[in-house]
């Protein structure tokens, strides 16, 4: 009787194994294939540069976003809108003042990164003192000047629409900000004038940074697509 047992299920298992042997003659392939693209295309240069400014100064630069070509074709129709925003990052940069380098942070640490041997440091912030302002709102929400690049609330917001609004217009201010027992009688008007809710005493830099560069990085993040 045991040995009646054991023959009967080694028999199973070659009956098995022979159905899986068999299995590997056939086989089907699916062919998957994608061409992966941005969906959004910023029009201007990758930098702007404002050059030498000087306390209480207000100066302006102008930011397009649009879509890429192939979101825009015609025969594509699953999806129309892209929704995205625009943040505030530091700067980094090699602290060479006559042959400078700069360098995104990192995207999740947001710190700076070791290129070729050299750890790049943070610019002094130039960011709480620019505006991002939609020239046609249409829904977009902007960030004004003199605000905490922590917050969330200092993130510009904006949609694209295939159909209706295939172009965004972006005025990015510079409102120049003063330093320590230098500011004039008038700074804290000048900084109301453009953010009415702002304590100006928040604005006014240390003395030690006069005559520094400063800098700031925009990221324009795609942040759905429907």
């Amino acid at each position: 009787m045991n040995k009646k047992i054991v023959l009967s299920f080694v028999t199973i298992l070659v009956a098995v194994a022979g159905i899986v042997a068999m299995s590997a003659y056939e086989a089907h392939v699916i062919n998957v294939t994608a061409h992966i693209e941005n969906a959004l295309k910023v029009i201007p240069p990758d930098k702007f540069v404002f050059g030498t400014v000087f306390p209480q100064e207000y100066l302006q630069k102008m930011l397009s976003i649009t879509t890429s070509e192939s979101f825009c074709e015609n025969d594509q129709r699953r999806v129309l809108n892209i929704d995205y925003k625009i943040v505030q990052k530091p700067k980094c940069w090699n602290n060479d003042p006559v042959n400078p380098e700069y360098a995104p942070v990192d995207y999740a640490t947001h710190e700076c990164p070791e290129i070729d041997t050299v750890q790049y440091i943070k610019m002094p912030s130039l960011c709480p003192f620019l505006s991002k302002t939609p020239k046609d709102p249409d829904g977009d929400s902007g960030v004004l000047a003199f605000h905490n690049p922590e917050d969330s609330s200092s993130v510009a917001v904006g949609t694209i629409n295939k159909d209706h609004d295939l172009l965004d217009e972006w005025i990015i201010d510079l409102i120049v900000p003063c330093f320590k027992d230098m500011c004039s009688q008038d700074w804290d008007e000048f900084v109301h004038q453009y953010n009415p809710s702002a304590n100006p005493d928040d604005y006014i830099l240390p003395a030690n940074l006069e005559s520094k560069d400063f800098g700031c990085d925009l990221w324009v993040e795609v942040t759905d697509i429907y």
